[in-house]
């Protein structure tokens, strides 16, 4: 309802702009771009919870037999690039179309937040970790590069 004020507002604000009925100080220009502004972001932080918890649901259930039922998913995207966390699912259990295209627009929209909020990283890349099927159970093991 809120979204739906500003977008009214931004509306009738362009209209009365364009047909110079209303003339806005610079300042009061700048609060209607920055209300605009956090209306938008608002709506892609509502949508990325709902992608975020789509893929909760997706890889909740990570039974599995033995460690080729496992998969790791790269998740997110920093800002200087690669993932930002990675997933493990069963591949009995998971659609997995349907996961690698939620991820897909997951991280399109968190690059997109990235840009629009100019967001910074410390630009290191993650590891990539390894499923294995632990007591039934899809698991990430970390790797050691240290210890090889």
């Amino acid at each position: 309802m809120v979204q739906l004020r500003w977008q009214v507002f931004t509306v009738a604000l362009a209209v009365s702009l364009l047909a110079g009925c209303v003339q806005l100080s610079e300042e009061q220009q700048r609060a209607a771009l920055l209300n605009e502004l956090d209306g938008s972001l608002a709506q892609l932080q509502v949508n990325l919870r709902q992608l975020e918890r789509r893929m909760d649901q997706l890889t909740e259930d990570k039974s599995c037999q033995q460690d080729n039922q496992c998969k790791v998913l790269a998740k997110g995207v920093r800002p200087c690039g690669g993932p930002e966390q990675f997933l493990t699912y069963s591949v009995l259990t998971t659609d997995e179309t349907m996961l690698l295209h939620t991820s897909e627009q997951f991280s399109q929209l968190r690059q997109r937040q990235h840009q629009r909020l100019g967001t910074v990283g410390t630009c290191e890349l993650l590891l990539v970790p390894v499923a294995s099927c632990q007591q039934q159970i899809c698991t990430l093991q970390s790797q050691d590069y240290a210890r090889r």
